[in-house]
């Protein structure tokens, strides 16, 4: 599902650190504690059954806090990092454009056989790289590699995947590597770190820890949905793998003006060539960070989100930190936007007793909606017996067409209404989908029944 500026879960671990990190008048101020805070953490671990954590908060020069949770035994466990993967791929593009072997400005068409990524070809000569690292090319929110074509929205922001696929795809053809090799030569190697990977091979030769979807309010280890070349998403937009060690390593990067990798005034580019994310938005989007100021100083973030796997990052370039969460389960409709259990904590009060279980609570009304869509789905097969008394009015067949065929069709477009194709829903929120598919299922088999029926009887009456 579309991702923008952050909200998941995870911004409840960022606000907390940062509440114990805000500076204070020099009269009263206190050390940071961080053994509260890593007590903290660990009670929303058990909050909002997340499998595995790890956190890191980084200075420009040193590691402030570090620390592994559930079963996530190292910050050194690498995790699927969904779209942080976005800046590794717009640092590159930078890195090549420094020297002089990519112009943002020029078409993609100057660097890749268009016909090979889009519908339309013609679309390679306008779109330019720039506006591929903006998310302003037009290309759609849900298309991939190979059927991308620009739309209405070109010149304006519109978050695709595509987009950073393309640039994957640049940075091969313009260094002659792949893009796992690439990136492992020019950011991982140079900045040590030596947990992070572009490929699922050589992730989980790493380690990488399992992840989770929630089903129903439990989570459900599986395999990542591991994307190929013609994928929705793709590795430069969504499925390196790093640690919360090597993730340190990467922010202090940009905190220390690029570290020897990338030149500090293409890093200035990176953050201040931005572009609003809607109109009146507070959040601007540049090349794989959004911008946005919290009080008086600017803050560069971004999340990620994959099938399985969440994470977030945040820069304060001026404080000299940064913060980087990562979190080995996906609970797209509960654990990634309940950040109101532990409100009260960040604001300085004690959580009330029983807070813990807001979560649970969640699943359960949750849980207890798509049961009584099941329920109410399955409702007329309980019933079908008593149908052969009723007469076929004009009255009764409206009422059965609403309800065996413009229902269950209505059921299976309702995330098209709202914006996100069916089969998304299936990756992000599985069990939405079950009571989706399977309520349409016993509607319609309900309706194939009575029709069944209503021929035999007709047939009955009329030998």
């Amino acid at each position: 599902m579309k991702r923008t500026a952050c909200r998941p879960v995870v911004w409840t671990v960022l606000v907390l650190i940062l509440l114990v990190l805000a500076p204070r008048p020099a009269f009263a101020y206190d050390a940071p504690d961080y053994d509260a805070v890593s007590a903290q953490l660990e009670a929303d671990v058990r909050s909002y059954q997340i499998p595995g954590m790890a956190v890191i908060v980084v200075g420009r020069d040193e590691v402030l806090f570090a620390e592994a949770y559930g079963n996530c035994e190292s910050i050194d466990t690498p995790f699927l990092i969904g779209s942080l993967s976005k800046s590794f791929t717009a640092l590159a593009v930078l890195q090549l454009a420094e020297q002089g072997r990519i112009d943002l400005d020029a078409p993609i068409s100057a660097y890749l056989d268009a016909s090979s990524y889009l519908r339309n070809a013609s679309d390679g000569d306008r779109i330019t790289v720039r506006q591929l690292l903006h998310h302003t090319s037009g290309l759609g929110t849900y298309q991939s590699l190979g059927s991308a074509q620009s739309t209405d929205s070109y010149g304006t922001y519109t978050y695709a995947n595509v987009n950073y696929g393309l640039l994957g795809k640049i940075i091969e053809a313009v260094s002659g590597e792949s893009y796992a090799d690439y990136v492992e030569r020019s950011v991982f190697s140079p900045l040590g770190m030596d947990h992070s990977s572009a490929s699922l091979e050589d992730s989980r030769a790493d380690g990488l820890i399992s992840g989770y979807r929630t089903v129903f309010g439990i989570p459900v280890a599986g395999e990542p949905d591991y994307p190929d070349d013609r994928s929705w998403s793709t590795v430069p937009a969504g499925y390196i793998s790093s640690s919360a060690s090597d993730m340190g390593k990467y922010l202090q990067m940009y905190l220390n003006h690029g570290g020897g990798v990338i030149s500090w005034d293409s890093l200035d580019t990176m953050f201040t060539d931005t572009v609003p994310q809607g109109e009146g938005s507070p959040y601007f989007y540049g090349m794989g960070w959004v911008f946005s100021e919290e009080g008086t100083e600017p803050v560069f973030s971004h999340s990620g989100l994959v099938e399985n796997y969440a994470s977030n990052m945040v820069l304060f370039p001026e404080r000299g930190i940064g913060v980087a969460v990562l979190v080995n389960r996906n609970d797209y409709l509960v654990g990634n936007n309940l950040m109101n259990t532990v409100l009260l904590h960040l604001l300085g009060e004690e959580l009330t007793q029983g807070a813990d279980n807001r979560y649970l609570l969640s699943h359960a009304v949750l849980n207890l909606c798509f049961l009584l869509v099941l329920f109410l789905a399955a409702l007329p097969l309980l019933f079908l017996g008593k149908r052969r008394k009723k007469k076929h009015t004009k009255k009764q067949i409206a009422i059965d067409v609403a309800v065996h065929a413009v229902f269950p069709v209505i059921l299976l477009l309702l995330p098209r209404f709202v914006g996100v194709p069916l089969w998304v829903v299936w990756y992000f929120v599985r069990d939405l989908f079950f009571v989706l598919v399977i309520s349409a299922f016993l509607l319609l088999s309900a309706g194939l029944y009575k029709v069944l029926a209503a021929f035999r009887q007709k047939w009955r009456g009329d030998g």
